[in-house]
């Protein structure tokens, strides 16, 4: 090796390290080093190669053509190298994996699931952030989110769990006390409880009618298992989600109301990061995952 490689391949085990951290804060605290110094290094490499590796966007990076390239040819050798220096097994299941997720959804349909994968990977350890606000994955240092609806950044991979059926619910407690409810347009009369993220909502008839409600409610909550609560507890009508209020509608102690009028379909997915090799945490979660939510988004 000569004396001018050397440089040149810390230069590369930089750049591979700040592409799979995703931010130069992130790769930072990485590789024990200040931003600054990560950020003259990333210029440096550009200069020798007289190539632009990466694009500069507030925070976030994104990869250039050439810096793609680059990247894929040194990963899986940084990734070796990386393993052989720790004295680890380079396909060893272990770390912490970052999940980002909406309240709801992990209490009342996913736990279960994370639980056992627990088990399956007791070298993993989940670190889960739950928050309804729009969260920095790459700011926030997050491996894999968990998303309703729009994908929030089009740079990381989405792919799709299942679909939320929402549809307007009710206890039949309240019903019996309420006033008559065959049509939509009689919710003006009734108790409504509004749950985020869909606080006004479209309704749709098979014979082309539409219904739209942006009205007033009596309850307004950014949690479910609340609202679902509260319906229960003869507070009003509810339209939110189908599949989290599964076992109520079973049993008996709610009921869905104009099963006629459909609402909303709203997607889940799981997003992670665009990497030519994902690390093994990652891949084994979404396979998990995948693996289970045909059961998890069952109605049965």
């Amino acid at each position: 090796m000569s004396d001018n490689q050397a440089p040149e391949l810390q230069l590369l085990y930089l750049f591979v390290h700040l592409v799979n951290a995703g931010s130069f804060s992130q790769a930072a605290k990485v590789l024990d080093m200040p931003v600054a110094t990560v950020s003259r290094k990333l210029a440096k490499l550009e200069s020798v190669l007289d190539k632009q590796l990466l694009m500069r966007t507030t925070r976030k990076l994104r990869l250039t053509e050439e810096g793609l390239e680059l990247f894929q040819r040194y990963q899986q050798l940084i990734a070796q190298f990386d393993a052989l220096a720790s004295g680890t097994c380079a396909d060893k299941p272990e770390g912490t994996l970052r999940i980002a997720a909406p309240i709801s959804i992990i209490s009342m349909i996913f736990i279960e699931t994370l639980n056992e994968f627990c088990e399956c990977y007791p070298d993993i350890k989940l670190h889960i952030a739950q928050s309804n606000e729009v969260v920095d994955l790459i700011d926030k240092g997050i491996d894999v989110a968990i998303v309703g609806g729009t994908q929030p950044d089009s740079s990381w991979v989405s792919c799709s769990l299942g679909v939320l059926d929402y549809r307007l619910v009710a206890s039949p407690g309240y019903l019996r006390k309420a006033p008559v409810f065959n049509h939509p347009q009689q919710l003006s009369q009734h108790k409504v409880i509004k749950v985020w993220p869909l606080f006004n909502w479209s309704l749709r008839h098979p014979d082309g009618d539409a219904f739209y409600y942006d009205g007033p409610a009596n309850l307004t909550l950014t949690d479910l298992h609340g609202a679902i609560r509260a319906t229960l507890n003869d507070g009003g009508i509810l339209y939110g989600p189908e599949l989290f209020c599964k076992q109520e509608l079973k049993d008996g102690r709610l009921q869905v109301l104009l099963p006629e009028w459909k609402g909303e379909k709203r997607r889940i997915s799981l997003l992670y990061h665009q990497r030519s090799q994902q690390p093994l945490k990652v891949k084994l979660f979404i396979e998990f995952m995948q693996q289970r939510a045909p059961a998890l988004f069952s109605m049965d």
